[in-house]
């Protein structure tokens, strides 16, 4: 049975659709502090639906901002993850049985060592690292996956009909891929970028929790859980709304590739 993508990708749309326009949205700033004697970490209320943090700034507000910045961060990464898979698995796909056999050991070597090691690894020794650069660490750990898609896909779409026509008519290398091949690369590679997005999400933010990615005062989903100082029971809003917000996000971008992945081709 054919499953349908559009739930997942309003479900997307909408959370993306936050990130973009949640600053306009935020009733306060994110670094707005009220009356700390009467104001911090208090419940949600009517005047801040979702609580106030230790410093009596709105949590509404920080998770609206934290939206644009968690977002961002995993899509400047899955940006770099995809773009990376792509030019090994492509290579792989294209460049012999020796080049074949060469990036595909070390992209198994790669993914053989755990991913969150290597980023705790990194990220400690680095230390705390500008949003940009931070984005940029978790796509370098994480284009393993791609690379073996890509590469499996490519080397179907080698074997079809158009591709073997191409070929044989000598179409050069370069023409072949940006022409023909790349564009029927598009599905597979949304649906990875999905996957990866949705890794890139939870990954974000228990780096920024453990104070290894987004710092302080600037708002992520991850250092909003911080605010909570072991107190989870007694601040549970400053960790159910962030929580809920991270598994939103995860559960959006798994469905679409689930949709993508799991959807038959024409005429089946």
């Amino acid at each position: 049975m054919k499953r349908d993508a559009r739930p997942a990708l309003l479900l997307a749309a909408a959370l993306l659709g936050v990130a973009v326009i949640g600053p306009l949205l935020a009733p306060y700033g994110p670094t707005e502090m009220f009356e700390m004697s009467t104001m911090r970490t208090q419940a949600p209320s009517v005047a801040h639906p979702l609580g106030t943090d230790p410093l009596a700034r709105d949590v509404l507000s920080r998770l609206l901002y934290g939206a644009r910045t968690s977002i961002l961060i995993a899509g400047l990464a899955v940006s770099v993850a995809l773009s990376l898979g792509t030019l090994v698995g492509v290579t792989a796909a294209l460049g012999g049985r020796f080049t074949e056999s060469l990036l595909m050991r070390l992209t198994d070597a790669t993914l053989a060592f755990p991913r969150i090691l290597a980023l705790l690894l990194l990220a400690a020794t680095l230390g705390p690292l500008p949003p940009i650069q931070f984005a940029l660490l978790i796509g370098f750990t994480g284009w393993m996956n791609t690379a073996r898609l890509t590469r499996q896909e490519t080397g179907r779409l080698l074997a079809t009909e158009h591709l073997r026509g191409a070929r044989a008519l000598g179409v050069p290398g370069p023409r072949l891929i940006r022409r023909h091949l790349l564009p029927a690369l598009v599905p597979t590679l949304i649906a990875a970028g999905s996957v990866a997005f949705a890794a890139a999400i939870p990954l974000e933010a228990g780096l920024s929790f453990l104070g290894l990615g987004v710092q302080l005062p600037d708002p992520s989903w991850g250092n909003i859980i911080t605010e909570a100082e072991g107190r989870v029971v007694r601040h549970w809003w400053l960790v159910f709304f962030p929580t809920i917000a991270i598994v939103a996000t995860v559960l959006s971008a798994t469905l679409v590739a689930e949709r993508l992945l799991g959807r038959p081709e024409p005429g089946r």
